[in-house]
């Protein structure tokens, strides 16, 4: 055994540790329970063999077919569904907490971390930087592209011989009329 599951953290498993916690086990006994109990729907909601196909001459239809085994089924379903994820859930949480937990040697110390946090919210920093410098640029590109649009415009319609209506919209709406 391995000094950890020596001390109490329970098996080790191929060097793959499983730590059991209670929700681990809790969620474990939840989903054995969802199986049984969906093996057993399984077994007495569905007992009856079907009948004989309907028209044939001399033989009595059976009764109709009971829809509440198919519910109770899909309820049973679900629940097991859930339970089994809440497993696995629980067993990945169970595996990043033994990862980072002070005792394994191989994680970070406080300070490690911080720099780590550090170096991150320095690219961070700059990418944003990079970004916001990339958009100011196409930004006033834009800009002078709509300014000169306008001129050239302007200066179209002003040497024309006949006059052009206006197509100016509002920003404002006009008041309305008392």
């Amino acid at each position: 055994m391995t000094a950890r599951a020596e001390a109490g953290h329970g098996p080790t498993v191929s060097g793959l540790h499983l730590r059991m916690s209670k929700l681990l086990v809790s969620c474990l006994t939840v989903a054995v329970a969802a199986t049984g109990a969906l093996v057993l729907t399984l077994i007495v909601g569905f007992p009856e063999r079907p009948g004989p196909p309907p028209g044939i001459p001399g033989v009595v239809p059976g009764p109709p077919p009971n829809y509440q085994g198919v519910a109770v089924l899909v309820v049973v379903t679900g629940v097991f569904v859930l339970a089994w994820l809440a497993v696995l859930v629980a067993f990945s949480r169970d595996q990043i907490l033994s990862s980072i937990s002070p005792e394994n040697p191989e994680t970070m110390n406080a300070e490690q971390m911080r720099n780590l946090l550090n170096e991150v919210r320095t690219e961070l920093a700059a990418d944003r930087e990079r970004e916001w410098q990339i958009l100011s640029e196409r930004l006033a590109e834009y800009g002078e592209q709509r300014e000169t649009d306008g001129y050239l415009n302007g200066m179209r319609v002003a040497t024309e011989s006949q006059p052009v209506d206006a197509n100016v919209r509002s920003i404002r709406r006009p008041p309305a009329p008392r």
